[in-house]
């Protein structure tokens, strides 16, 4: 999710989304570091529940106007230098290799977008779900049924676009536990780090790792982060309660969403800026891993 400039709530140790303040529209500050994520909410999870958005009205002139606002920056992640260099990626053989195996066994792959943020309120995560839209599209017929989105900031105008865009909205808060029984890609923008930990708790066995692809922060950065702050206050909390996250480094090839040239001309170049914030830092992750691997190792 991406956070406003202002309104935004602390985040609390007995939650795993953000929520932020729709109070201000605009465009929304960049996203921080890994470190930050790192450093903010990290808990067990609570069960997954019923979800029902907090902003219940319905208001067809609302959603007339966020669907063309959305429609306006569909076109400009196709028109944008990031869009096509994302595009351009896709087809790197390291990751179309990835996909083949993924559906060796089925023709077809879930997508599941978490955390998204407020389309109706900023810039920055109506690019985020028009990458999600081409993403489809460019997979095509192996694309299994429409995108599942949830963010608990989610309006009901909002949900009412996404339907209107082709898109599902996931009826329960899942806390990113959903299993992935099928081929799934995950696409989880700059979402906390607990989530990534929770949906690799849900499926932490060979079989099922080997069924997932994550789109979203990078593992590599989450890493680092843990091993330079060992020995700061805290830090052991940190490495416990995000111990798959860390522990399933060794099993995962991460390849960047932006090559790092690139991703320094985002920042560098005004017209660009809004991708920047939108992706920076953000990876594809497989999982290359044996089915009689052992993985309660890894959380010991």
């Amino acid at each position: 999710m991406v956070p406003p400039a202002a309104e935004t709530l602390k985040p609390n140790p007995n939650e795993i989304w953000t929520f932020v303040s729709r109070r201000h529209r605009g465009k929304a500050p960049p996203n921080h570091t890994s470190r930050s994520n790192f450093q903010s909410t990290y808990s067990v999870c609570r069960p997954p529940s019923p979800w029902t958005p907090a902003d219940s009205s319905t208001d067809p002139e609302r959603e007339s106007k966020l669907l063309r606002r959305m429609q306006s920056s569909i076109r400009r992640f196709d028109n944008s230098r990031f869009g096509r260099r994302f595009l351009s990626r896709l087809r790197d053989p390291q990751i179309q290799a990835r996909f083949h195996e993924l559906t060796a066994s089925c023709s077809q792959i879930q997508i599941v977008a978490y955390g998204i943020g407020s389309i109706e309120s900023y810039e920055t995560p109506r690019l985020q779900l028009a990458l999600a839209l081409r993403l489809k599209e460019v997979l095509g017929a192996t694309a299994a049924g429409p995108i599942e989105v949830f963010d608990p900031v989610l309006s009901a105008v909002e949900c009412a676009v996404l339907v209107s865009l082709g898109c599902t909205v996931i009826a329960n808060d899942e806390c990113g536990r959903r299993e992935a029984t099928a081929p799934t890609i995950f696409y989880m923008p700059h979402c906390e780090a607990v989530l990534y930990e929770n949906l690799l708790n849900a499926n932490w066995k060979p079989e099922m790792l080997r069924r997932m692809v994550v789109l979203g922060n990078s593992f590599g950065a989450y890493d680092r982060s843990v091993r330079e702050m060992r020995g700061i206050n805290g830090s052991v909390d940190l490495e416990v309660h995000c111990r798959h996250l860390i522990g399933i480094r060794r099993y995962v090839l991460e390849v960047e969403m932006e090559e790092r040239d690139n991703s320094r001309i985002l920042k560098e170049d005004e017209d660009e800026f809004e991708f920047y914030k939108g992706f920076h830092d953000m990876s594809w992750h497989f999982f290359e891993l044996d089915r009689d691997t052992d993985l309660d190792c890894l959380c010991k």
